[in-house]
């Protein structure tokens, strides 16, 4: 079990240790930080200016290829390319690799069904805009849900059997600035589709604020009257609930493109999944694929197959057609991925996941 710190009764307990946890689960938060200074720092990116040579099409290229690529060939790297039949235990049957096609297949009904419109990169019509509306929505669910994994582990290795506000606040402090952003002028210019009509738009954001400051001043309100009855035990899950939730609420704040935007919130998270990926295979007696040279060569390979014409690509792309097939083939990969990572941490089903985390913490 990872070190802790006790404190009277309260036991303060980290997935890894203190050193550990605090470098990649919670100060990798840094990374997304440093990220969004750059693309502060760059132009302004929309589908106006999206080409090859625009500084935060080269930024999402280079997160792409060494952070987001890299992660999702971690999943592959522990599953399908593991040497045990546990580590494979909850993939999916071949089938699943049909999610590569749906993008593209969208694509190309929406070329011939729908009228070409303006859309977050290019033109697409209402058919493909819906797709990448959904995608986008899968995409934000995703990251969230991962981060409740981690704060799940908290949980188990506190051996926390206390009420689950600490998850509510999670849920509505990630969900709360996405919300808002969907309401904003600048989910109105990127295209995609938005089913609220505009004149109710500013009415709801105003409701939203004040129903989330209520939120706040209500978990402030129940966190003061636990620690008067000597019923919170301030811990390492409490510093990544706040890390988390400020995080997402700043770059909402501070960004106006859905591109930068998910590469900013991701790459806190592709770190955080590197380093539970390995400390899974350190559990196995292993490295992920037997050396860690290999393992980085052939991720930041994945990572360029996919990444380049993801952004690149679609940069270059001569037809609307040409530029939406190939945002539909990236979307599917990482689809995939969704649909096995949400499949392959199930500790309560699977003792012996747990036991290799704990070994690897070990």
């Amino acid at each position: 079990m990872g070190a802790s710190l006790v404190k009277g009764n309260v036991q303060r307990v980290w997935i890894i240790s203190r050193q550990q946890d605090l470098l990649w689960f919670q100060g990798s938060v840094l990374a997304g930080v440093g990220l969004l200074l750059v693309f502060r720092a760059f132009p302004q990116l929309d589908a106006a200016n999206y080409a090859v040579l625009h500084p935060a099409v080269l930024g999402l290229l280079v997160w792409g290829v060494l952070f987001d690529g890299t992660h999702v060939f971690a999943t592959y790297a522990r599953t399908y390319f593991a040497p045990d039949a546990e580590s494979r235990a909850g993939l999916p049957g071949n089938l699943s690799w049909a999610l590569l096609a749906a993008g593209p297949a969208v694509a190309l009904i929406d070329y011939a069904l729908a009228e070409p419109a303006p859309s977050l990169v290019g033109n697409a019509g209402v058919i493909f805009n819906h797709f990448l509306a959904a995608a986008y929505l899968w995409a934000y669910y995703h990251l969230v849900r991962q981060h409740y994994g981690f704060l799940s582990l908290y949980r188990r290795k506190a051996q926390d059997t206390s009420a689950r506000a600490d998850v509510t606040f999670l849920w509505v402090g990630s969900l709360y600035p996405f919300a808002r952003f969907t309401l904003s002028e600048d989910y109105l210019s990127s295209g995609l589709p938005q089913l609220i009509p505009t004149p109710w738009l500013g009415m709801l954001t105003d409701s939203l604020d004040v129903a989330f400051a209520l939120f706040l001043l209500g978990t402030a309100a129940f966190l003061a009257r636990a620690w008067r009855n000597g019923r919170l035990n301030i811990g390492p899950k409490h510093l990544f609930l706040v890390v988390v939730v400020g995080f997402h609420c700043l770059v909402f704040a501070s960004l106006n493109n859905l591109l930068t935007i998910t590469a900013t919130l991701t790459i806190f998270h592709n770190l955080q999944y590197h380093r539970i990926v390995w400390q899974y295979e350190k559990g196995r007696n292993r490295m992920p694929l037997g050396n860690v040279f290999i393992f980085l060569g052939l991720a930041i390979l994945f990572g360029a197959l996919w990444y380049g014409p993801r952004t690149l690509g679609v940069a270059a792309a001569s037809t609307d057609l040409l530029r939406n097939v190939l945002l539909g083939l990236g979307w599917g990969v990482a689809f995939h991925h969704y649909f096995i990572d949400a499949r392959i941490w199930r500790i309560r089903r699977r003792p012996g996941l747990a036991h290799a985390l704990d070994r690897g913490a070990a």
